[in-house]
């Protein structure tokens, strides 16, 4: 297992206890104790975990994901704006994964009259998406009723099974070290595999996102990604030739 991965699969460990001790973390990852340590190391310099005396560890929390109604409200004029852009990149005839997110949301308006066809998981999608007479797939799976996203095997096997021109993914965090991440690790699988499957990546947030770190990270910035955010973000750790920024 790559490091990446394996200090993935660690947060995910950690997630499920208040404290752990590095055996325990041992004897999940099947790795050394040497090689737990220095994972330890630059998860506490990522500010993502608190070593403990005694050989023990634990999570520091991070941004805490808010429930749709209230994120339904926020930054609407930010939302607005990176929906606006965004919707400027989808071109006639193309097959695109949106994201779950509010942000998302913005985009699909903006797509009025255009020959596309939209995947997503984001149930609360569907009102904007009929409204607009957009080609819609919503896949399906359980339902996560407090931020109207759907998750599990069912989902996961639908995206795996398609390839998107585009896609355009939210995230409850965005940071130069972490990456791109989420509060749910079911929404993280499903936003990697809409990544892994799609020509060109997007991922989308307003200023409040930049900075942030979610629990689980589902993605780095890489060379062939891009973040739209807007101008009032602070991305000066980030490469500016990843960000687009609006206004």
């Amino acid at each position: 297992m790559i490091p990446y991965a394996r200090r993935n699969a660690i947060l995910e460990l950690m997630h499920s206890k208040e404290i752990i001790y590095l055996d325990e973390i041992q004897e999940k990852t099947n790795v050394s104790l040497a090689t737990v340590r220095r994972d330890l190391k630059t998860l506490e310099g990522e500010g993502q975990i608190e070593l403990l005396s005694g050989g023990a560890a634990k999570l520091v929390v991070n941004v805490a994901e808010k429930s749709l109604e209230e994120k339904l409200n926020l930054n609407k004029e930010e939302k607005e704006m990176i929906g606006c852009y965004a919707a400027t990149l989808i071109g006639d005839g193309q097959f695109i994964f949106l994201g779950p997110g509010t942000t998302e949301n913005h985009i699909i308006k903006h797509l009025k009259d255009k020959n596309v066809t939209v995947v997503t998981n984001g149930a609360f999608h569907i009102n904007e998406l009929l409204r607009y007479k957009i080609n819609t797939i919503l896949l399906g799976g359980s339902v996560l009723t407090d931020i109207a996203v759907l998750v599990g095997p069912v989902a996961i096997n639908q995206v795996a099974n398609m390839n998107f021109d585009k896609c355009f993914i939210g995230a409850s965090g965005i940071t130069f070290d972490q990456g791109v991440s989420t509060s749910n690790i079911e929404v993280a699988e499903i936003n990697k595999i809409a990544i892994r499957k799609s020509k060109d990546i997007y991922f989308i947030g307003d200023s409040t996102k930049i900075g942030q770190n979610s629990r689980y990270t589902f993605a780095q910035i890489e060379e062939e990604h891009k973040l739209i955010t807007t101008k009032k973000a602070d991305v000066s750790r980030l490469d500016s030739k990843k960000v687009i920024m609006v206004d």
